[in-house]
């Protein structure tokens, strides 16, 4: 064969082998790949794959919500609601597993199971409130006393309190507990923190708010300092109806506002904003629940970039002049990121999951915020929720 000729061969074939790799690689991937792919189960939402879009809204909407069911209710019942709105948390009292902690983590186990079973992406938060005295949802030994009587020992003694707490709450399947209250009691005639506070003394709350939160942390489950921007110098009890705070700005910043600042410094993971008008705060005749201005505090004064979280949206206060669904909808716009709906009633919780969802895709609420919210939420329970085994997700072959 002459050097011409050979040349000639080799120069074909290079065009070919060219035209080949140019039709491999203008070839859409879904192409070749599609049928390799298997589901394990056809219950298998996409969204519910860790490799759904980050900004799936439903996923973002349930991430960001905690339910609540009457003791009544079923478990099966419940299901529905976790499984389709990919709820991000559940917040239990004692009606729920007769405040055994036995049957408190027998519960806790069937939501852990649901997780994987579902091939959710983040734990099912488990939280309740334990602050310790009669406000104690499980009932036993390593429940401590009222916080007014664990003050007198100091903050070590506090500190140890709440690392036995913590640790017997998450043996019980529990990862967040909504304690340590903050609220700096002034005021005699209030009607609903007395002796859940460490005391009347703003120094000496300060510190043992501190140390109720790494106490917790000790134990291995997350604490949420409440009630911002602090009940204590108030007359009223919100579950009733929404009082008033008279406060000036630099009264509350001296009395109330060093408890939040030392709970955050310590570590808290979640900061839970109640139903109270405070005016001299700038929230004029808006709870402080629903005013962006008082709640955007805890970013720009306070500097806390952790989860801010509504106190429960069912207290008569706040239901007396708004529906749930309005409710959860005015809270997520003010700035909370995780809402208590805390009404019982999970059909009732749907319409507010709704609501949020219609008012997403509507603009009345700031979808970059909203995904923003679910991020932190997120990163709260992947922190202190149980781990799970995941279930298989979709494999290419």
């Amino acid at each position: 064969m002459s050097r011409g000729r050979r040349l000639a061969q080799i120069g074909c074939v290079l065009v070919v082998a060219l035209l080949a790799a140019f039709v491999l690689v203008g070839r859409p991937p879904e192409t070749h790949l599609a049928a390799a792919v298997t589901y394990p189960s056809p219950s298998i939402h996409p969204r519910e794959s860790p490799t759904a879009k980050p900004w799936d809204l439903d996923a973002d909407i349930g991430a960001v919500m905690v339910v609540s069911w009457r003791g009544a209710v079923p478990f099966d019942a419940v299901r529905p609601l976790l499984i389709n709105d990919q709820i991000g948390g559940v917040l239990l009292f004692t009606p729920n597993f007769g405040g055994d902690p036995t049957s408190l983590r027998e519960l806790s186990d069937r939501m852990r199971a649901l997780a994987s079973s579902q091939c959710l992406v983040h734990p099912i938060l488990a939280m309740l409130d334990e602050e310790g005295g009669e406000v104690a949802n499980v009932k036993a030994s390593f429940a401590p006393p009222w916080p007014s009587v664990m003050a007198a020992g100091g903050p070590e003694h506090v500190r140890e309190l709440e690392r036995i707490n913590g640790a017997g709450l998450r043996a019980a399947g529990v990862g967040l507990n909504l304690a340590p209250v903050a609220d700096v009691r002034t005021n005699p005639r209030d009607a609903i923190i007395g002796a859940r506070s460490f005391g009347s003394n703003t120094a000496a709350v300060a510190r043992l708010v501190g140390a109720a939160v790494q106490g917790l942390h000790d134990g291995g489950v997350g604490a949420t300092v409440k009630h911002f921007p602090g009940l204590g110098g108030q007359a009223g009890d919100p579950h009733v109806a929404i009082p008033t705070d008279p406060e000036s700005e630099a009264t509350w910043e001296r009395v109330q506002l060093p408890a939040f600042q030392a709970g955050i410094a310590a570590g808290a993971d979640a900061v839970m904003v109640t139903a109270m008008y405070v005016p001299g705060l700038g929230g004029g005749s808006t709870p402080a629940v629903f005013s962006a201005l008082v709640i955007s505090r805890l970013r720009t004064q306070l500097g806390f970039e952790g989860v801010i979280m509504s106190d429960s949206l069912s207290m008569n206060g706040i239901t007396s002049r708004w529906s749930l669904p309005q409710a959860a909808v005015m809270a997520l716009a003010a700035g909370n990121d995780m809402l208590l709906l805390a009404n019982a009633d999970p059909a009732y919780e749907a319409q507010a999951i709704a609501a949020v969802r219609d008012a997403a895709l509507s603009g009345r609420l700031d979808r970059t915020k909203l995904h923003a919210s679910a991020v932190r939420v997120n990163a709260l329970r992947d922190r202190w929720g149980r781990r799970f085994r995941p279930c298989e997700h979709p494999i290419a072959a």
